[in-house]
């Protein structure tokens, strides 16, 4: 099958999630993606399959390690002996992208900052994923989807309710912002090749955690910040942003049902959809009574408003809810649990989730890449490799003899 990426080669000297999964995206529309580990330690994305255990369902093993190292190859080099940086360097040579997470010490370090690389390969487009920039005080200080793209952007501060604990999206969405930043890097290397068949140069492709935080927040974090000069005081600004969710439009809200589900509305602007909201709830007097007709008057009465709706919303099951959201055209959604997700007939019917068949792990459903190309779809053409499985094969192909592959063994160069 044609693949958009077709004879692009990659090397990978990254770890855990955001960056390697930018390489997998690529890897899915058909570049060749080496994945670049340390001959002892190897990438410690590894070693979150064994901190639960061996007694993991195939599909939940398959999506730590493999859901983000699928269809590339694996080759192991020590850097911090002068053969297994050569090697490196020599790859790169011959590479069309570059893919690092490592802060800007370490790559100073061993000499692979872009400005070095470019020298060796003018075509070469280099890809950096940091927690907070390549620039500033905290350039070089360690960061996590949890840290950076989560709480240092402002979004865990939004997400909190009056004096409850900020919530830890981290540990619950396992790398959700780590995949947002790999589409971003995606998109990013594949502009620099666009650009690349017009001027014949490579660049530099800059990708932070925080930036891409702040990104998904804009305008809010600009507009909230500047609000405070509305309030009178910083207790009455503070409390306006941390409003609990009997305090904002009760049509952009959650509800909770009889059988103790959830679901959420999203009625945004709200005055298209009150009438047929009303008949929706069965609530048919609301949509004329004069202190919900409007935005305004809603607004002035949206206490009184939530109060009816949590009343009315406990009346019915979800199914129920269901049953008469169904017949109208309404912004809402149901609250669903994972297990729910994989059951979606809309998420069936579309593909989202798409069988493999692993060699190891049999049969099993795995999340396919998010963006659905006609006629150069991406694939998944074999899984994540096996630790240092790759190495001998590329080395040959690189020009090496199996006398040097033995001598690097030796010396622990290589696994």
């Amino acid at each position: 099958m044609e693949s958009p990426l077709d004879n692009i080669k990659v090397i990978e000297w990254a770890t855990m999630a955001a960056a390697p999964m930018a390489g997998r995206l690529l890897a899915d529309w058909g570049a060749e993606v080496i994945h670049v580990e340390h001959p002892v330690s190897g990438d410690p994305w590894r070693g979150w399959i064994t901190y639960y255990g061996n007694e993991l369902p195939p599909e939940t093993a398959y999506h730590f390690w493999e859901h983000y190292n699928r269809n590339k190859k694996s080759i192991t080099l020590d850097l911090d002996q002068e053969n297994g940086l050569e090697v490196l360097r020599k790859l790169i040579e011959g590479a069309d992208i570059f893919i690092t997470n490592r802060r800007p010490y370490a790559l100073k370090k061993y000499n692979l900052e872009y400005d070095s690389l470019k020298v060796l390969n003018p075509r070469l487009i280099y890809g950096s994923l940091t927690g907070y920039g390549r620039k500033g005080p905290d350039k070089d200080s360690p960061g996590h989807d949890s840290l950076a793209f989560w709480a240092r952007s402002g979004f865990m501060y939004l997400m909190q309710q009056g004096e409850t604990a900020p919530p830890s999206p981290g540990y619950r969405t396992v790398a959700a912002g780590d995949k947002i930043n790999s589409l971003a890097l995606a998109c990013g290397l594949i502009l620099a090749i666009l650009a690349r068949q017009q001027t014949g140069m490579g660049q530099e492709v800059d990708v932070s955690l925080l930036h891409t935080g702040i990104y998904a927040l804009a305008p809010i974090a600009l507009t909230l910040g500047k609000f405070e000069q509305l309030f009178e005081t910083a207790e009455e600004y503070e409390h306006y942003l941390r409003r609990g969710r009997d305090e904002v439009s009760p049509l952009y809200i959650s509800y909770e049902t009889r059988d103790k589900r959830w679901l959420q509305l999203s009625l945004a602007p709200p005055d298209p959809y009150w009438p047929a909201f009303c008949r929706a709830i069965e609530m048919e007097a609301l949509e004329k009574d004069p202190r919900f007709d409007s935005v305004e008057s809603r607004m002035e009465n949206q206490s009184a408003l939530f109060q009816i709706l949590e009343e009315v919303f406990r009346k019915k099951t979800l199914e129920e809810w269901k049953e008469n959201f169904n017949k109208v055209d309404l912004l809402w959604s149901p609250i669903q649990s994972p297990k729910e997700v994989i059951t979606d007939p809309q998420v069936i019917e579309n593909d989202i989730i798409v069988p493999f068949e692993h060699p190891e792990f049999g049969p099993i459903k795995v999340v396919s890449n998010p963006v659905k190309m006609s006629r150069t779809p991406a694939a998944i053409r074999r899984r994540a490799p096996e630790f240092s499985e790759h190495t001998e094969e590329v080395l040959l192909e690189m020009g090496y003899s199996w006398d040097d592959i033995a001598q690097f063994k030796a010396r622990g160069i290589i696994a």
